[in-house]
């Protein structure tokens, strides 16, 4: 017994990932830290909703636009200097920012700017850098590992970034997040990466090209990166701006919204839990059934009447989606060649999340010409729908590429 325990958490014994491990949890907790400190500073600013959306959205914009670039110069560097040079950079932003008594708005929206670019390029790099540390047998550990310490990370730097502004003002807290950012950039420089060779030198297209032309080559890395984008478009981003609307309209208060959203976190750090827990042998089968578990946010959101369902619905999606990424995410780092994984991943990430500002603009007006309802029912059909259709194309089951 003991022997599987340990074998459920094989990547702690690998001293590289556990350097890797804790400075993405320092990482994580800074970005959180920062973006809650910039928000409230241009609150205290004066800035109304709409400057504070347009702030918010300059970084979602920034992300799309630099992730290709991003995964281009992720298989073409050493990735622990990009993920250095990128958390170096946000501490730089952090401490700019701690300057100035009042943030004017057009200097925040720089800093997310430059906050954007960086998460462009850590997204690819870290992929990549966690493919080469990790061996085959560690790496369903490493990543459920890292979805709880990016779960923690989520919940917990918000609640200590308000608590230092509470006690001690805005500038403290970036104070703090350059430290943070300091720290997480120092453990990143002294990650002991795998030395491999780089990537073939091309152009910028032609490196592109390469990594469309490998995910091409997949059918079942294809149908996911397409699904990926539907599922986005039409079933995460129409839940995500219809929950607080409908918890107010049905319930009375904005506060089941910011319930509901809790309940999706821990729902998502107890899936990082049972992934780690538990090896199937059909990985693409368990995850895609994973996947359709949040068919139950939208449907709550239907079909409640009081709140609690509304709370189990999200916890369960929450381990839903997350049972569904980890999987999905090791089957790239087992399957895609390391030259290429940091184009792949890009890729991966443009469609997971990049359409989300199109989803999410396109939901209002649905809305409108339907109802909010009939635009929660398709999204809860559609997810359970594509899940096991996808089943059908060669290799899904497994996650794999068969010959």
């Amino acid at each position: 017994m003991g022997g599987v325990v340990v074998s459920r958490v094989a990547a702690l014994r690998n001293p590289r990932f556990r350097v890797l491990l804790a400075s993405q949890t320092a990482a994580v907790m800074g970005e959180q830290m920062l973006a809650v400190a910039i928000t409230v500073a241009v609150v205290d600013a004066g800035g109304d909703a709409v400057a504070l959306g347009l702030v918010l959205a300059v970084r979602g914009i920034t992300l799309v636009a630099f992730l290709p670039a991003g995964g281009v110069w992720a298989d073409r560097l050493q990735r622990r200097r990009l993920m250095t040079g990128a958390y170096a950079a946000q501490g730089l932003v952090a401490g700019t920012l701690a300057v100035p008594a009042v943030l004017p708005v057009g200097a925040a929206a720089a800093a997310v700017f430059v906050l954007g670019i960086a998460e462009a390029f850590v997204r690819p790099a870290f992929n990549g850098l966690l493919r080469g540390v990790l061996a085959d047998e560690e790496r369903v550990s490493g990543r459920s590992l890292v979805s709880v310490s990016i779960r923690t990370g989520i919940m917990v730097g918000p609640v200590v970034c308000v608590a230092v502004i509470a006690a001690f003002g805005t500038q403290a807290a970036y104070v703090i997040t350059l430290v943070v950012f300091a720290a997480a950039a120092l453990a990143f420089w002294r990650v002991a990466e795998p030395r491999r060779e780089p990537a073939p030198r091309a152009s910028f297209a032609a490196d592109i090209r390469a990594g469309v032309a490998e995910a091409g080559s997949r059918p079942w890395v294809r149908a996911i990166l397409v699904f990926s984008a539907v599922n986005l478009m039409f079933v995460l981003a129409p839940t995500q701006v219809l929950l607080p609307i409908v918890s107010t309209a049905e319930f009375g208060s904005p506060a089941v919204y910011g319930v509901a959203l809790t309940c999706y976190g821990v729902g998502g750090l107890v899936g990082g839990l049972l992934t780690m827990a538990w090896r199937p042998r059909w990985p693409g089968a368990v995850a895609l059934a994973a996947m359709a578990l949040y068919a139950a946010a939208p449907a709550s959101l239907i079909l409640s009447t009081e709140a609690w369902p509304v709370f189990v619905a999200y916890a369960v999606a929450g381990a839903g989606v997350e049972i569904y990424a980890i999987h999905w995410e090791v089957a790239l780092q087992r399957e895609i060649p390391d030259h290429l994984i940091g184009r792949i991943s890009s890729f991966a990430w443009l469609c997971s999340f990049g359409l989300s500002p199109f989803g999410q603009a396109l939901t209002g007006p649905l809305a409108e010409l339907t109802s909010p309802a009939t635009v929660l029912g398709a999204a809860a059909a559609l997810i359970l729908v594509l899940p096991p259709a996808l089943l059908l194309v060669k290799g899904m089951p497994y996650f794999r590429t068969q010959a």
